[in-house]
Formats: C-alpha cells, structure tokens, sequence
C-alpha cells in the first residue's frame, strides 16, 4: 500500500507497532488499520482520498485519540492530521486547521483576551477536528453553546476526493437543505451529537454546520472558522450541595433563568473521592459559575436555590482549583470501578430537556433493580446533559440491554441518546431508534451526497 501512494509528500507508515498505536483511541474498542497516512498538505488529503476510492478501502480522520466511542477507528487508511496546526486570529474568529490541539488554541487565544466557547474536559488533548467531528461542547457550553454553534465556515475533503468550501452558493447547499425541509422528529433539546444535524441547515446559509457530529463521515476537514469571545473579566464559582439528587435536577430549571456559565452535576461518589469533607447531609453537588452581572445573579440564586452554598470562591486561580479537582476526582472514581467490573462508554452522554432531568432518576432506579449495575453520574445540567457511567460484574451481555432500554427512555421523555460525544461504534446501531425510518432515510440519502462510495469513517453514524 505504501507504494501506491508513494507520492505522498507526507508519511504513509505500515510498522507494526504504528498500526498497534492507530488501532485504539480512548474507547475499549481496538480495530486494527491497513496503514496510517500523516498528509503534509491538502494535496495529500485529496490524493489519499482518491486513492482509497478506487482501491475500495476505507479513508478515517484522526485527531488527538482522546474520543470516548471508537469515532476515530476504522480497518483501513487512519489518516492523522497532526500536521495541520495552522492558527490564524481575526478580531472576533479563528481560523484554524483540524490538527490544532484545544490546550494550544487556548494559549494563542490567551494572549489575546480571547476563548473558544466550547471546552471539552480533555482539551489540553483534542484537536478542533475531533471537536467539530463530535460536536464537542464542554462545561461553559450553557453559555457558549457546542461547536455546532460557532463554527462559521469550513472547507473539507469529500469522498470523491474535492476540495469544497461549504457556502450557500455550492450544489451541496441546495441539495442538503432540500433534504432538511423534511425533518420534523428532532430531539427539544440544547445540544445533540446524534445522527446528522440536518435540523441546522433547513437555510442553505447555513450549510457548513452539517460538518458538525459528522465524524468525519462526510468530508475531512481542512480548515475552520471559529467564533471567538473575550475572556470575562470576573468570574464567581458556587459550590452548592444538596440532599438530594432529585433536588439538584429539579432546581436547574430555576438556575438556568439567570443565565450562568456553568451549572455542573457532581454525585455523591465522586464528591467523596474530592479529599473535602462534606456535610453527611449533602448527596450531591451543583457548580454554578456565573461571568455576568455576578454580584445580581448570585443574589437571585440564594433566592432560589435549593441547596446550600458551600463555597464561594472569585479568585480565577482557586475557580481552576475547584474544576481540576472535579476532573481529578472523576478520574479517580472511573478508574476504581474499572479495577473492579467491566465498565463501558455507551450511555454515558445522554441529554434531556432540563424540565425532565429528574425522571432520569427512576429510570436508572429500575435498571439497578433489574440488571445490578453500579451507576456513577455527573455532567452538565444546565442543558441536560447528564454523563451516566454504567459498571457491571459479570454479565457483559447486559450493557447492550440496559443501554437499549435507557436509550428507550431518554428518546420517550425528548432526549437524545449522545449530546457531545458522538455515536462512534458504540451507538450508531442506536441511530435509527433514536430517529425512527424516514429520518435515518434522509441520512443515507446526505450520506450519499458528500460520500456515494460509503469510503470516509464507514460505520459510524449510518451503519
């Protein structure tokens, strides 16, 4: 293979211990590739392209590997697009390459008084590529919304091999909305990582958004325009505990009406695992951050807040504090129940409408009772999005059954099934109940029109 593209400029690797290194990401999954294709420009991407449609091989763009579902394995050409890493600053956007890491964005923008919305928990790691593959949001997405949302032009590589700028002028502008006008059957919710986004793109302006939570599946992205803000100048971080789990749900609704950056669920596992004492009284936490009208906000959230302040904290240094220790915290739970059971990457991104939070809690209620699994919950409430780690001791059998009856559930009260993380390997087969006949037919039929080979990143999202 690697004398069939030979005049790549950049490297085509086929070492064993290359291929091993390609073929996991930070799913459980592990897929082996034919060879890994680390393009120098542009032309390397069109060629690789071209040549994986006449050789009938698969074509799947990589990032940093840091995806949670499989999205960036595949079994034939893994091309790494690490050499991407152009930044170019305007006064109000970015435009950037696929390969740019989130860790070195965020150094360029600082230096600036500038920040990207979205902010994923790994993003010292990701790549904007892999950010705009899965529609990536973060904790701050509340008020900055997901990629989806700031992405505002992008060029990519199709599966017949050309070079395309999304604009509303292109043939694919038409088509596309045209097949847009059809949907009804979305999920009410802030943020969505299933399927194609089709219900952005209804306005042929707005073409380019479809790129967002495709995976790489209908084009390889060579350059983004991003939208950028300015750093706030203050910021208040409460951490607020509560009795109850159900409590804390019930109370976003009221929280989000005063407009905070970040309103993050933490549960009572992990909270224990923060190396803080905590009242015995307290079962979870909230992390309500407001970068606005703050001495206001946090007078009208005493008002109508359930919880209790614990802390409060304005200081910037002590606020990453606060968050680091989130994340460390988190980290340490997953990797004690992974010591101990089989734990998968499938529910673990469902988003709700923030009125129905709550009702998660008696669906998970039953599925212990049911299957015996053990539950670790956290994530970001404000708009619904609740990241549910499923562990199990014995039966592996039973995750696929407790996420086809979860999944049930979530789409029963509005949701949707992935809310920034993708459907990768793990839930494509989800796609269709997620949107039932006629809209999975519209997907196909998008499919068809940036890929009619069915080349880039097969098996994901249509399967």
């Amino acid at each position: 293979m690697a004398l069939s593209l030979q005049d790549i400029r950049g490297q085509v690797l086929c070492d064993d211990y290359i291929l091993n290194y390609y073929s996991v990401d930070s799913s459980f999954y592990k897929i082996r590739p034919k060879c890994v294709v680390i393009p120098k420009n542009v032309s390397d991407v069109i060629q690789c392209v071209k040549f994986a449609r006449k050789s009938k091989i698969s074509v799947t763009a990589r990032g940093g590997g840091t995806g949670l579902v499989g999205s960036a394995l595949n079994s034939g050409i893994i091309m790494d697009l690490k050499n991407f890493d152009k930044i170019k600053l305007a006064k109000n956007y970015v435009t950037v390459q696929p390969g740019v890491r989130k860790g070195k964005l965020d150094q360029v923008l600082a230096k600036k008084g500038k920040f990207l919305g979205p902010n994923p928990s790994v993003g010292p790691y990701c790549t904007i590529g892999g950010m705009i593959g899965t529609n990536a949001s973060g904790t701050r997405s509340l008020k900055y919304g997901s990629m989806i949302d700031n992405l505002l032009a992008v060029t990519v590589v199709t599966g017949q091999g050309k070079l395309v700028s999304l604009t509303p002028k292109t043939r694919l502008a038409k088509s596309v909305s045209k097949l847009a006008k059809s949907v009804t059957n979305y999920p009410n919710v802030s943020k969505n990582s299933c399927g194609y986004r089709l219900d952005r793109v209804k306005d042929p302006k707005n073409i380019h958004k479809i790129i967002a939570g495709s995976e790489g599946t209908l084009g390889i992205v060579v350059s983004a325009k991003l939208r950028i803000y300015n750093i706030p100048k203050k910021k208040t971080l409460l951490v607020v505990g509560y009795n109850s789990p159900k409590l804390a749900l019930h109370n976003c609704q009221k929280i989000i009406q005063l407009e905070p950056s970040a309103v993050e669920y933490i549960d009572d596992y992990t909270m224990r695992n923060f190396g803080k004492k905590f009242p015995k009284s307290i079962k979870c936490l909230l992390f309500v951050e407001f970068d606005g009208n703050i001495q206001y906000s946090v007078k009208q959230f005493r008002k109508i807040s359930d919880g209790t302040i614990l802390y409060k904290t304005a200081k910037n240094d002590t606020i990453s504090k606060w968050w680091a220790l989130r994340n460390a915290s988190l980290h340490y739970s997953l990797k004690n129940l992974l010591a101990k059971q089989t734990t998968s990457h499938i529910i673990e991104d469902a988003t709700l409408p923030v009125e129905k939070l709550e009702q998660i809690l008696p669906v998970l209620s039953k599925l212990k009772r049911k299957f015996n699994p053990v539950f670790v919950m956290y994530g970001h409430t404000g708009n619904g999005n609740l990241h549910v780690r499923v562990s199990v001791s014995k039966n592996k059998d039973n995750v696929d059954k407790i996420a086809k009856e979860f999944f049930a559930e979530i789409i029963r009260l509005g949701g949707t099934i992935t809310g920034e993380h993708g459907d990768g390997i793990a839930r494509t087969k989800f796609v269709k109940m997620q949107y039932g006949s006629k809209t999975y037919s519209l997907f196909s039929k998008l499919k068809r029109e940036f890929d009619p080979d069915h080349i880039l990143n097969p098996g994901k999202i249509i399967s």
